[in-house]
C-alpha cells in the first residue's frame, strides 16, 4: 500500500519461537491404467461417477483408523492413457465447510481463489485428487449425516458413535484430523491410486492448518488419539504416550512422505491468532527479542472468536458441525467449555473459580502443542518444500503467522525451501482480487508440478503484492515487491517519536471500532457504503474518545512492508492492561485508511 502524506501512530510489539527436523525414501510402484483401481476403490466404500469433462469422481464414506466414516471424493484422470499411481494432491477445506470447498465442475471457477486450483484442474493434468470433509463437519459425522429432524448428534449413524468414537471437531489436532488425512492418503496408496513418492497437500484457513501440520508431521504420525478400530490390525501407537511419534505408513506398510505443501491464509499459533498478547515479532533487525505467545494469555479477538464458534453448531440457524458433547470427558477439544471460559474472561476467571486455572492451562497447551504448526513436537527436519500465501489485510490470520513459520524454517536451515507471498487475500475483510489469485495459483501450480512431476523449478523468494486501497486503484495493474529474504522486503525504516503523552480510558464506543470490525463490517462495498473495498477500512478522519493519538508528517512517498513497531512508556494503577493499537494513513481528502492493528496485554512489569 502506498502511504502519502500523514501517518497516525499505532501497532504492536513482538517475538518468535524456535525449534525444528529427515527425508524418507520415496518408493515407486508399477504404473497401471487408473481404471484398474476400481475394485480397490469400491472396497473402500467409494462409487464411480464419470464426469462430463472425462474425469472420474469416486465418492462415498471411508472408515478411518478409529472407524469414523469420512465423506470422501477422489477425482481421477480419465481416458485410456490415464496412469496410476498418479502424482497426488489432498485438499483440506476451511472452517465450517466441506469437501466441496476445493471442488469445481471445470478447471476454472467463479471463485478466484479456486480457479485453476481445484480437483478438476489437477486431475486434468494427470493428478489423483482427494477432497474430503473433516471429522465432525457436514457429511463426516456432522449435521448432514444426522437423521434427526433437528440435525442433532442423536441421529448420527452407529458408525459415528460406536464404542464412544470421537466423531466431533478436534480443531486440526495432530492426533485426529492430521492422522485422519494421513490414513486416507495411505488407503489411496494401497489402492494403487496415489504415488507414495509424489504427495502434495494444500488448503486454506482451517485447511491451511492441516496443510502445515501434515507437512511437518511428514513421515511421522503423532500418537494420542483414542479409539483405534481393531479391524485395522495392530495399532502402531499402542503403548505410546500422548504426543509420541511413529513412522507414517499406509495400512499395508508403505512408507509415506509429503513432497510439497501449499498452505493458504492460516495460522502458526492458534493462541496468537485467537488470544494475541502482542509478543510476536517479524524478526526484522530492531524488532523486540523473542517472547512467549501464551504468557500472559492474550486478549480474545471477540468478533472472530464468537463468529467462528457460532459457525460450528448453533441450531437451528447454523448446523455445519458438531463440537464435543456434554457427555464426553475429552479434554483435548472441549470447544464449548473453552469458549465459555473466553467469554467469562479467560484472563481473570482462573483466579476466581477453583480448578479453572488447570482447565485454562490445558486448553492453551492443547492449542499450541497439538493444533499449531509452531508445535514443539515436530521439527522441520524433513525440509518439505512449502509455498505459502498470507493476507496483508486478514484480521484473523495476519502476516505475522507466515513470518513466524518462515523464520522458524530458516532458523532450522538457511536453505530451507520455503516461499512466501503476501497480498490482499484471506478472511474478511480481505478483497481477494481475481488477478492476485490468478498470479498466485499459476505459481502454485508450477510449484506442485516441479516437486510432484519434475517440472521447471519455481523461485522460492518472499514477495508482497501491494494492496490497492483508494477509489480507482482497483483497476491498477498488480505491483509486486520481491526479495530473497523476509527482511530484504523492507530495506528502510521510518521512525517517529513524540515527547507528549495522554490518557486513555474505557469509554463508550466511537466510530473506529465498529467500522473496523471484520464481522460486523465485513461485507462488500455495497453492504458497507462508508468503506472502499473489503480489503480497506476507509472512513472520515476521526479519533475516538478515550484514545491517545499521535500524528506525524511523511515527507516522501513510502511503500510499507513489514510489521510496524510501537514503543510506549506506560503508567497505570492496574496490574493488568489491554492496549489496542491502530496505524492509520491520513490523506489530504480528510479520510483515514487502516494500515495495521494490534493489541498488547501488559501484566505486572511486562
Amino acid at each position: 500500500m502506498r502511504l502519502p502524506r500523514v501517518l497516525v501512530a499505532a501497532a504492536l510489539v513482538a517475538a518468535a519461537v524456535g525449534a525444528l527436523g529427515a527425508v524418507a525414501a520415496r518408493p515407486t510402484l508399477a504404473a497401471q491404467p487408473c481404471s484398474s483401481t476400481g475394485s480397490a476403490l469400491t472396497a473402500l466404500g467409494l462409487t464411480a461417477h464419470p464426469q462430463a469433462n472425462g474425469l472420474v469422481m469416486w465418492s462415498g464414506h471411508v472408515a478411518l483408523w478409529d472407524g469414523v466414516p469420512l465423506d470422501v471424493d477422489v477425482t481421477l484422470p480419465g481416458g485410456a492413457g490415464a496412469a496410476c499411481p498418479a502424482p497426488f494432491v489432498a485438499f483440506a477445506h476451511g472452517w465450517g465447510n466441506s469437501k466441496s470447498d476445493w471442488e469445481s465442475a471445470a478447471a476454472t471457477s467463479p471463485d478466484a481463489n479456486k480457479s485453476g486450483w481445484n480437483n478438476v484442474s489437477f486431475a486434468s493434468r494427470g493428478y489423483a485428487v482427494l477432497n474430503y470433509t473433516a471429522r465432525g463437519w457436514h457429511g463426516s459425522c456432522g449435521p448432514d449425516s444426522s437423521s434427526d429432524p433437528l440435525e442433532s448428534p442423536a441421529g448420527l449413524p452407529a458408525a459415528c458413535t460406536a464404542g464412544g468414537r470421537q466423531y466431533w471437531v478436534h480443531l486440526d489436532d495432530l492426533r485426529y484430523e492430521i492422522r485422519d488425512v494421513q490414513w486416507l492418503i495411505g488407503r489411496l496408496v494401497d489402492a494403487g491410486v496415489a504415488d507414495p513418492g509424489r504427495i502434495g497437500v494444500s488448503g486454506g484457513s482451517y485447511g491451511g492448518g492441516v496443510t502445515w501440520l501434515s507437512a511437518l508431521a511428514n513421515d511421522r504420525t503423532v500418537c494420542g488419539g483414542v479409539g483405534w478400530d481393531p479391524a485395522n490390525g495392530p495399532d502402531p501407537c499402542a503403548g505410546k504416550p500422548d504426543g509420541a511419534v511413529v513412522p507414517w505408513r499406509s495400512p499395508n506398510g508403505t512408507p509415506l512422505h509429503v513432497s510439497a505443501a501449499v498452505p493458504e491464509y492460516t495460522w502458526a499459533s492458534l493462541a496468537l491468532a485467537l488470544l494475541p498478547n502482542g509478543r510476536a515479532s517479524d524478526g526484522r533487525p530492531g524488532s523486540p527479542a523473542s517472547g512467549d505467545l501464551t504468557k500472559p494469555i492474550g486478549v480474545p479477538i471477540e468478533s472472530y472468536v464468537s463468529g467462528l464458534f457460532v459457525d460450528g453448531y448453533t441450531p437451528p440457524a447454523v448446523t455445519n458441525g458438531f463440537y464435543q458433547p456434554p457427555t464426553s470427558t475429552d479434554s483435548t477439544a472441549d470447544l464449548p467449555l473453552w469458549f465459555a471460559l473466553v467469554q467469562a474472561g479467560v484472563n481473570t476467571v482462573s483466579a476466581s473459580l477453583p480448578g479453572t486455572s488447570d482447565i485454562v492451562a490445558n486448553a492453551v497447551s492443547q492449542l499450541e502443542r497439538f493444533k499449531s504448526p509452531l508445535t514443539p513436537l515436530l521439527p522441520f527436519d524433513a525440509k518439505v518444500p512449502v509455498l505459502q500465501i498470507q493476507g496483508n489485510t486478514d484480521p484473523l490470520f495476519p502476516p505475522i503467522h507466515a513470518q513466524l513459520m518462515w523464520q522458524r524454517a530458516k532458523a532450522f536451515a538457511p536453505d530451507y525451501p520455503i516461499g512466501d507471498v503476501y497480498a490482499d487475500v484471506g478472511h474478511s475483510y480481505a478483497t481477494n482480487p481475481a488477478d492476485v489469485w490468478a498470479a498466485f495459483n499459476q505459481k502454485a501450480n508450477a510449484f506442485m508440478d516441479h516437486y510432484l512431476r519434475g517440472g521447471p523449478a519455481v523461485p522460492l523468494d518472499v514477495s508482497a503484492v501491494l494492496t490497492r486501497c483508494r477509489p480507482g486503484q482497483e483497476h491498477d495493474p498488480l505491483a509486486t515487491m520481491s526479495a530473497p529474504t523476509l527482511a530484504g522486503l523492507a530495506h528502510d525504516m521510518l521512525s517517529f517519536s513524540a515527547a507528549t503523552g495522554g490518557t486513555t480510558s474505557n469509554v463508550p464506543l466511537g466510530i473506529e471500532g465498529p467500522a473496523t470490525d471484520p464481522i460486523a463490517n465485513g461485507g462488500a462495498p455495497s453492504q458497507v457504503p462508508t468503506l472502499f473495498g473489503r480489503g480497506c477500512r476507509v472512513l472520515s478522519a476521526a479519533t475516538d474518545p478515550g484514545v491517545v493519538a499521535w500524528t506525524f508528517p511523511v515527507d516522501r512517498t513510502v511503500t510499507l512492508a513489514g510489521q510496524p513497531l510501537v514503543k510506549l512508556t506506560l503508567q497505570t494503577p492496574s496490574p493488568d492492561v489491554e492496549l489496542p493499537t491502530r496505524l492509520w494513513d491520513l490523506s489530504p481528502d480528510g479520510k483515514q485508511t487502516l494500515v495495521s492493528r494490534g493489541v498488547y496485554r501488559a501484566t505486572g512489569s511486562g
